[in-house]
């Protein structure tokens, strides 16, 4: 059996390997589809997606897909779509595994079927008429269609990616089912509860360089010091003026063709651009009650990347591979009789790929590039393309 895991391990906590054990006690191989450099906050990885798949391995995945660029900053529904995608391309994952506030598979299945009915959608109409944000306005519609049991799984994270996963399980056809583990760790930015803290929390903690290591494995907190010590820092810090000299040279027309934008946003965030000094003010000045700080954070990151509302219009055209176990091993030679996508393991695969994966490696690339900026020690253009795929020990 295999189960599959759609993560950022952001960074690899033991919450995530938690997971990964309970999946190895079913019986099944881990393959973990997880975001690059760049995540789904509109925020830049601590550690690059290469330590972090060392971390992943020696944690207990077998084998560690990217999620695509695109998909891994976008919005919950756009997220879980891209991770399904890629864990139903290719082919041999039995189960999704994934964490949940509630670990109530059955009652995720109602709230998936809830989002999607007419009468949800008419009074999620209204409710976003009010200025409700999206995520506030359908939570409000799932509560007066179906009643609060139904509305509470869109109230926590999980339960809410969860949701997704089960939409783009039912739109892709995926062949496999849904299979729920409790959340041991803290919500975001809680204390820690025992050995367990959430990704956000340890992030803070990174950045403020305190120690963390009671909350990661061994193996892995082994990874991130030496990370830390060599090529690391606070990689946020480092994109702000970068992030902020792009920003000032964009036109409102240029903001107006961002992925996701809309309502005049462009304007509104035109405005704040020109008027702070930070990307956290900026941030501020253009929040309100229809624009969250999660949905304006990802559109500064695709101003950063140069992205326009064309990078949302084809799917991944492949599978790339970021690591492999011994058990990895055999699932790849497996994959590559099963998988409806090229598999993409070095550079040299990507010489056979159609002009249109082509150009979609060249975007990951870049993005990859820009990320080789954020540490300690710029590395030249093509580094991290370079570094090629990683074997377990």
């Amino acid at each position: 059996m295999v189960g599959g895991v759609i993560c950022e391990l952001n960074p690899l906590h033991n919450g995530h390997a938690y997971l990964f054990h309970r999946i190895q006690a079913d019986g099944a191989a881990v393959v973990a589809c997880m975001s690059g450099h760049f995540t789904q906050r509109g925020e830049v990885s601590v550690f690059d997606k290469y330590v972090r798949t060392r971390a992943a391995l020696k944690a207990g995945a077998d084998l560690v897909l990217e999620l695509p660029v695109t998909y891994a900053c976008a919005r919950a529904e756009r997220f879980a779509f891209g991770g399904m995608y890629v864990l139903t391309a290719l082919g041999c994952v039995d189960r999704l595994y994934c964490g949940s506030e509630s670990g109530d598979t059955a009652r995720i299945r109602q709230a998936a079927q809830a989002v999607t009915d007419a009468p949800v959608e008419a009074a999620l109409q209204t409710y976003l008429s009010k200025g409700m944000t999206y995520a506030a306005a359908r939570e409000q519609a799932v509560r007066q269609v179906y009643g609060e049991d139904t509305a509470g799984v869109l109230t926590t994270p999980n339960d809410i990616l969860a949701v997704e996963y089960v939409k783009a399980a039912v739109r892709l056809h995926s062949p496999f089912p849904l299979h729920t583990v409790r959340r041991t760790t803290a919500h975001d930015g809680e204390t820690p509860v025992g050995d367990f803290a959430s990704a956000s929390y340890l992030r803070q903690q990174i950045v403020q360089g305190r120690d963390i290591t009671a909350y990661i494995p061994p193996a892995a907190a082994e990874l991130f010091q030496k990370a830390a010590q060599t090529s690391e820092g606070d990689r946020g810090q480092v994109m702000e003026r970068m992030l902020l000299y792009r920003l000032r040279s964009m036109t409102r027309e240029e903001l107006a063709n961002l992925p996701d934008i809309s309502e005049g946003l462009e304007n509104r965030l035109y405005e704040a651009i020109h008027a702070e000094n930070s990307v956290e003010a900026i941030l501020s000045h253009a929040k309100s009650k229809r624009y969250t700080h999660a949905r304006l954070r990802r559109l500064l990151l695709y101003a950063f990347l140069s992205w326009t509302q064309e990078v949302w219009k084809a799917l991944p055209p492949y599978i790339q591979v970021l690591g492999f176990s011994a058990r990895g091993r055999v699932l790849l030679r497996q994959a590559k009789q099963t998988a409806a996508l090229p598999l993409v393991t070095r550079y040299a695969d990507t010489v056979g790929l159609s002009e249109e994966a082509r150009h979609y490696y060249d975007l990951t690339a870049r993005a990859d590039d820009l990320y080789a900026l954020t540490g300690k020690t710029v590395l030249p253009c093509g580094t991290l393309q370079r570094t090629g795929v990683v074997v377990a020990d």
